[in-house]
C-alpha cells in the first residue's frame, strides 16, 4: 500500500497545475497518468488566448509561447470578417512541451508524477486500485484531484458520470504541414452546415502548418465525413490543399456539464471533467491551469482534515474567473437557441455573435431576417 496525503487522476494542465498546488502548500502529492510520457499523444488544437495570463498563479516563459495570433478570422457562407487586438489575441503553444513544463513544476514542488499508471477503482474513497506497468497497485489518499479528462474514469467510478447527448461532442482534428495560410498569424473559424451546432477550425502554429478541425456536439455520422465536407470550402482547400496531414489530434470534448457536482466527499474534480472550459471557442488550457491550482490547495485542505464544500470551490473560482465563467455560460444559452432556427441563417446568427457583432439585443431583432439580409449586416456592422 503506497500512502499520500492528495492523489490527483491526470496529469493535463489541470492535473499537474493541481499536484504542483497541493505540494507547494506541504502535502504529499503523488500524480498518476496513464499515458507513459506526459503529454503524448496531443489532442488539442492548442491555442491559448492571452487575455487569462492575468489570472495565472505563474508565469508561461516565454520559449513556451511558440506563434503570435493577433486575431480571428471569421467565415460564414462565403462571407469574411475579422477581428483583432486584445480580447482576440493570443498563442499557439505546444502542449507536448507545455504539458511537461508543467509536471516539472509539480516535480519541483515536490510531488511524485507517475506515468504509465491507471486508476481502476477506489474503495470508501480512500483506497484506490490502479495498474502500473501491468502490476497491481494500491494507493491511499486522504484526498484524490480527479483531472481525467471529458470521459472521467474516477467519475464513472463514483456513478456520478451522466452527461446528456451533447455533453460531450466529438472534434476530428489534424495537425497539417506544408499549407498556404492566408493570414498565418490569425485563427480561423468556419460556420455552416457541415459542422451542425459546432464550428471548423484553422489555428496556425507556423507560416505552414496548422491544427485543423471540426467540432461536432451531437454528430449523427462519422466526424470525420464533417472533417472532408470543411474541406470542400473553396477558402479551406486553397490554404490546405496541398498540405499533408501529419498527427490526428482527434479527441472528445466538454460542451456541457457531465456530472451535477465538482466535489464528492474527498473528491474534487477539475478541468474538463468539471466542464471548466470557457465557450464559445471551448477554450480550456489556462482555465484549467488555474483551476487546477484553486483544486490542488483545496484537496491539501481536504488532506488536512479540514473539509471543504462545493461552495467554497466555486467561489474561489468565481473570485479568478467568475466573470468569464458566467459570459460562457450565457453564451452557451445563446447559441443552443440559435441552433434551433431552421435554415441557414442560423450559421450568419451564429456568426455573428461569437465573433461579438451582433449583441443579444441585435439577435432578437434580426431573427426574422433572411440569410442574405444577415450577411449584409453582418457586413455593415463589423
Amino acid at each position: 500500500m503506497i500512502e499520500c496525503d492528495v492523489l490527483v487522476v491526470g496529469c493535463g494542465p489541470a492535473g499537474a497545475s493541481a499536484a504542483r498546488a497541493a505540494a507547494t502548500m506541504g502535502a504529499k502529492v503523488i500524480c498518476i497518468d496513464k499515458k507513459k510520457e506526459v503529454g503524448v499523444p496531443v489532442q488539442c488544437a492548442e491555442g491559448i488566448g492571452s487575455y487569462l495570463f492575468p489570472y495565472l498563479p505563474f508565469k508561461i516563459p516565454k520559449h513556451q509561447l511558440k506563434w503570435r495570433i493577433d486575431g480571428i478570422r471569421f467565415w460564414v457562407d462565403g462571407v469574411e470578417i475579422e477581428r483583432k487586438g486584445g480580447f482576440w489575441t493570443g498563442y499557439t503553444i505546444n502542449r507536448k512541451l507545455f504539458d511537461l513544463w508543467l509536471s516539472h513544476l509539480a516535480k519541483k514542488a515536490g510531488a511524485r508524477i507517475v506515468t504509465g499508471t491507471e486508476f481502476v477503482s477506489l474503495d470508501k474513497m480512500s483506497s484506490i486500485h490502479c495498474i502500473s506497468k501491468g502490476r497491481n497497485i494500491e494507493i491511499s489518499a486522504k484526498a484524490i484531484v480527479a483531472a481525467d479528462g471529458s470521459e472521467s474514469r474516477v467519475l464513472k467510478e463514483l456513478g456520478e458520470y451522466n452527461p446528456k447527448p451533447g455533453d460531450v461532442g466529438e472534434v476530428y482534428s489534424w495537425e497539417m504541414n506544408g499549407v498556404k495560410l492566408g493570414a498565418p498569424n490569425l485563427e480561423q473559424i468556419y460556420a455552416g452546415e457541415f459542422a451542425p451546432g459546432g464550428y471548423g477550425y484553422i489555428f496556425p502554429k507556423s507560416k505552414k502548418s496548422a491544427n485543423v478541425g471540426v467540432g461536432i456536439p451531437l454528430p449523427k455520422k462519422d466526424p470525420q465525413e464533417y472533417f472532408e465536407q470543411f474541406f470542400e470550402i473553396s477558402s479551406v482547400k486553397k490554404q490546405l490543399g496541398r498540405g499533408k496531414r501529419t498527427i490526428e489530434k482527434s479527441k472528445k470534448e466538454i460542451w456541457g456539464d457531465v456530472s451535477k457536482k465538482w466535489i464528492y466527499d474527498n473528491v474534487i474534480v477539475v478541468g474538463d471533467a468539471a466542464n471548466q472550459n470557457l465557450k464559445p471557442f471551448i477554450e480550456g488550457i489556462l482555465p484549467a491551469v488555474i483551476s487546477g491550482n484553486i483544486a490542488g490547495e483545496l484537496a491539501c485542505l481536504n488532506a488536512s482534515g479540514q473539509g471543504v464544500q462545493e461552495r467554497q470551490y466555486r467561489n474561489e473560482l468565481k473570485k479568478r474567473l467568475g466573470q468569464h465563467f458566467d459570459a460562457s455560460a450565457e453564451a452557451m444559452a445563446v447559441i443552443e437557441k440559435i441552433f434551433r432556427l431552421k435554415g441557414k441563417s442560423k450559421y450568419v446568427l451564429f456568426t455573428g455573435f461569437i465573433s461579438q457583432v451582433f449583441g443579444v439585443e441585435k439577435l432578437q431583432q434580426l431573427e426574422a431576417c433572411t440569410s442574405t439580409e444577415l450577411k449584409r449586416k453582418l457586413m455593415e456592422l463589423a
